[in-house]
């Protein structure tokens, strides 16, 4: 039993969400938590009447929002290696979740000790919070997380097996050679390959790592320079398929699918190009063309 949790807790779980995505998730959770103490009124609301009543639930969302907002955009941001979309694992969104739930206990329980509006010391109040809101929220909270990843590993899974068989029946084929002219940030040129031989571009900081497969082994180069300013000047079998990354369909040799969403294997290298969900149709989609 310990076995299957612990490999459950090592699968992939989808962590792509966009800032804007999580600033409306946080506005909508704090909006439910004003929506419910105003109608169940805990904490000795319910001795509180009109529009104080009011304010002071809508200053409990605030809160809400506020955490979330810190959890989620703010600690990622500081700590981008932990939360890299393509590591990100059950364990890491179950763990994550709990601390949210105690970040957001934590904000509440010291605004109702500042605003007595409840009795008690001020650890006495957080922890007996606290308790609280785990011992009800956990085992909603992990049957979630257990749905979410299965709903996205079959979904994704499903689709991957699909394209990869239609890869293996239609290879994509090779259009007409074409030479590329890489430039740096400056516009002086840098490099100049064939088509054929770059795999894929990777952003990292300041620089793009150009993977080039030339023959039997598969070498890396930097370009100082923006993806988006390389992409402009690539012919279309080049796609962006990530934030991070440009890809080269010609190259694409199977899809795999699991619950953070698609990743593409290329010819002569074991490394896995990751396609974001916003980017997934119409990866696949261009992919499909080339393979009818």
């Amino acid at each position: 039993m310990i076995d299957k949790i612990k490999r459950w807790g090592c699968k992939p779980h989808p962590n792509d969400e966009s800032i804007l995505t999580r600033l409306k998730r946080a506005a909508i959770f704090g909006l439910f938590v004003a929506g419910f103490l105003v109608f169940f009124r805990p904490f000795n609301l319910d001795s509180i009447r009109g529009w104080t009543l009011y304010q002071i639930c809508l200053q409990f969302g605030a809160i809400t929002f506020l955490s979330i907002v810190l959890m989620s955009i703010l600690i990622p941001y500081f700590f981008s290696s932990f939360f890299a979309p393509q590591k990100w694992m059950v364990w890491k969104e179950l763990l994550y979740t709990i601390l949210n739930f105690i970040v957001i206990g934590f904000a509440n329980s010291a605004f109702l000790y500042a605003m007595n509006y409840i009795q008690g010391g001020f650890w006495e109040v957080i922890i007996d919070l606290q308790v609280s809101t785990l011992a009800v929220g956990i085992i909603p909270v992990f049957f979630y997380i257990y749905y979410d990843q299965a709903k996205y590993f079959k979904k994704y899974a499903l689709e991957a097996q699909k394209i990869t068989s239609q890869i293996k029946e239609h290879p994509i084929g090779a259009e007409e050679e074409q030479l590329l002219v890489l430039k740096n940030e400056n516009g002086e040129v840098e490099y100049q390959i064939p088509a054929s031989q770059l795999l894929f571009v990777k952003s990292d900081g300041n620089y793009l790592e150009l993977i080039i497969s030339e023959t039997e082994t598969v070498k890396k180069h930097l370009l100082r320079n923006r993806i988006k300013n390389v992409l402009e000047e690539m012919p279309n079998i080049f796609v962006r398929c990530h934030r991070s990354y440009i890809v080269n369909l010609e190259k694409v040799r199977s899809v795999d699918g699991n619950a953070r969403g698609y990743e593409l294997t290329l010819a002569n290298t074991e490394m896995k190009v990751p396609v974001s969900r916003n980017l997934a149709d119409s990866v696949l989609s261009a992919i499909e063309q080339k393979t009818t």
